[in-house]
């Protein structure tokens, strides 16, 4: 059997947690690039990921508290996959990503680790794996998240948002 190996993901997965949910309390922030809302709609938010697997993996999250995708409304369905389709389309246009992973991880045995129901868009370049997190265990981002964030701010205030 053939191994991949992420050490650079370790520090995430051993992080301390907060009991409480931790999208319900950036929710609570002001947006910018401390709590890393770049966009919140009536039944989701945008918001970028703080361990990202590449640069600008961000996630749509459902702005009511929730776990599973049947407990969501039909408004609140339709909200998250129009931000989902909309982010793949920013990450793709104006931010020059060449595909985009979209995906759910429905549980704790799936690799979820916040019970609050979310979509990750992880946007992919050709050629952006390498074999710095296995041999040097590090991760290589092309900019830091604040970067990211003023590119994302940027590209919504272009498209009207």
């Amino acid at each position: 059997m053939d191994r991949l190996i992420s050490p650079w993901r370790y520090a995430y997965v051993t992080a301390k947690r907060s009991d409480g949910c931790a999208f319900c309390e950036e929710l609570k922030r002001p947006d910018g690039v401390e709590n890393l809302i770049v966009l919140r709609e009536p039944h989701a938010f945008l918001i970028l990921n703080r361990f990202p697997y590449n640069s600008g993996h961000c996630m749509v999250v459902p702005t009511r508290h929730l776990v599973e995708p049947s407990e969501m409304t039909a408004e609140e369905s339709a909200g998250v996959w129009d931000l989902v389709a909309r982010t793949a389309d920013l990450l793709r246009k104006p931010l020059g990503a060449e595909g985009v992973n979209v995906g759910l991880n429905l549980g704790r045995v799936s690799g979820g680790s916040i019970d609050h129901l979310h979509v990750h868009l992880v946007p992919r370049w050709q050629g952006d794996t390498n074999f710095m997190p296995i041999t040097a265990d590090t991760k290589v981002l092309v900019e830091l998240l604040s970067g990211t964030y003023a590119r994302f701010a940027a590209a919504l205030s272009r498209r009207g948002a």
